[in-house]
């Protein structure tokens, strides 16, 4: 990397040269390091313990935590072990087919990227990397209404994006985010439904990560011994100015500063969780696909239907709210059983390989979102992290399908199941050949 030199004369003759950096070059070179950091990431797990490493325990925590005694999050990641495969052995697969269309939008990898608040917290990229990530790989990203950057400025990302709107504590502000969301060009809106007060997470409170948290001196004191040991994550967030606000907010408070990232749990009559009502009023106002996310039983399901929805998504939100909800891919058959061809279902919440992909899609999830990967890979390398735990969950799932004998996502049904794996799931009966 080359450097600018420069003298300069005094009194006392010519002084020794200053070495500034030319600031192109320096970037160029920071987003190589961040590559070659990124490809040395081999699965989940390596992503996970590259950003533990990163992060201070407050903010590793509350991407990693779950609610109360983190029985759902366990539960996500166990149901997805528990299911077997029913491969079709000497069949050879090239090159699998791993493009789908979801709500109309022709992507080539059926994971989408959730939304995810405090994303700029992890790492400065925030949902900008996520977005670009994405894009990247060619799938849609759901921009959180919690994002640490403007709904603006991340629909400026090219790519297919979705956004993700909580309640607020107000109706004026769903109805300032939702025209603005509209006129950024977001393709379809995502409703959550399972977020009426905040999940209690214990490891948060215990980190001082708590919903009245501030950035200031006092709290800056308090949480010195996380922050001091992580010198190159505290050196990012004070160069990217300190970010803990939700910048979406500023123009419907009443100081018109942004909401800080905490605020938003405000229970009581002005939570931010939509209800039923709230859902016709979207529906009447939002043109384009709406999607409603937090759907953990047939009975929700078909009353998204009957208000509009275009696709549920079916959710626990990664075990971070209601512990003691049914693993998300439990609840999948019944849930695409309910409500048949007339929406489009995906998931989320436990997905952790490509082979746990392919299982929720055979058991009729069009696609799934990923939340926690990519806050791993970002906080690791930054957006080339997130472009590469994509691309660790595209591979897995090309060796899986190859393995399997599957050549093409859209083959994918039940079939390609052991039953006995799939508690109270209907199998279809299997034609000799």
């Amino acid at each position: 990397m080359r450097a600018r030199s420069t003298r300069f004369r005094c009194g006392l003759g010519t002084a020794s040269p200053r070495w500034v950096p030319d600031m192109a070059e320096l970037s160029t070179f920071l987003q190589k390091a961040r590559r070659r950091r990124a490809s040395w990431l081999l699965d989940h797990a390596d992503a996970q313990r590259v950003a533990a490493r990163i992060l201070p325990r407050g903010i590793r925590e509350y991407v990693d935590g779950g609610s109360e005694g983190e029985v759902t999050l366990e539960r996500n990641a166990r149901a997805f072990r528990d299911v077997a495969f029913a491969p079709r052995m000497a069949t050879w697969v090239d090159k699998p087919d791993l493009s789908a269309t979801v709500l109309g939008t022709p992507i080539n990898l059926p994971v989408l990227t959730a939304p995810c608040g405090g994303m700029r917290l992890v790492h400065p990229d925030g949902d900008l990397g996520l977005a670009t990530g994405a894009a990247r790989a060619g799938t849609i990203h759901v921009a959180s209404s919690a994002a640490g950057y403007t709904l603006e400025d991340i629909a400026a990302v090219e790519g297919p994006q979705w956004f993700q709107l909580y309640r607020f504590s107000s109706q004026a502000t769903m109805e300032n985010l939702v025209g603005r969301a509209q006129a950024a060009g977001y393709s379809a809106l995502v409703v959550t439904v399972d977020t009426a007060v905040a999940g209690f997470r214990p490891r948060d409170y215990k980190n001082g990560f708590s919903y009245s948290m501030r950035v200031n001196a006092r709290n800056a004191v308090k949480l010195a011994p996380q922050l001091l040991p992580k010198p190159a994550w505290l050196i990012r967030y004070l160069l990217d100015g300190l970010p803990f606000e939700i910048p979406n907010t500023a123009e419907v408070t009443v100081d018109g500063k942004p909401m800080v990232l905490t605020e938003m749990t405000k229970g009581g009559a002005g939570s931010h969780s939509p209800t039923w009502t709230d859902l016709d009023w979207l529906r009447a106002h939002w043109h384009g696909p709406l999607v409603v996310k937090g759907i953990i039983t047939p009975e929700d399901a078909l009353r998204a239907v009957g208000a509009g929805a275009d696709a549920v998504i079916v959710s626990n939100h990664g075990g971070r709210q209601l512990d003691g909800s049914p693993a998300s891919l439990a609840a999948l058959p019944g849930i695409v059983d309910a409500v048949g061809d007339n929406v489009e279902v995906l998931l989320d919440s436990g997905i952790r390989r490509g082979s746990d992909v392919l299982k929720a899609l055979s058991l009729g999830a069009r696609a799934v979102l990923v939340g926690r990967l990519p806050a791993w890979g970002l906080a690791a390398a930054g957006t080339a992290g997130v472009e590469r735990v994509l691309e660790i969950l595209r591979t897995e799932m090309v060796r899986s399908m190859r393995l399997m004998g599957c050549s093409s996502v859209a083959d994918l049904d039940p079939t390609w199941l052991d039953p006995e794996t799939v508690p109270g799931h209907r199998t279809k009966e299997v034609e000799a050949p």
